[in-house]
């Protein structure tokens, strides 16, 4: 999940922290609209895992890597 707060703060120029709130409200919103989701989502971006915090699920960086590229074409990246 680090990487992909880091690819938001160098993307968009926000804190760490802001980067953090942007992520915990693409993990609510698409844990709401699609509750089947919601432990996949969990999983992919670390729960509920705040600043400083780690949270990578099983499979390390190559997985959060795959799963970035995957939902990237979602959010328009």
């Amino acid at each position: 999940m680090q990487e992909l707060i880091n690819s938001l703060i160098e993307k968009t120029g926000i804190s760490q922290e802001q980067a953090h709130k942007v992520l915990d409200t693409v993990k609510d919103f698409v844990k709401e609209k699609f509750p089947m989701m919601a432990g996949a989502v969990d999983n992919l971006l670390g729960g509920d895992a705040k600043p400083g915090e780690s949270a990578k699920p099983e499979g390390g960086s190559d997985f959060l890597s795959e799963a970035k590229d995957k939902l990237s074409g979602l959010f328009g990246g």
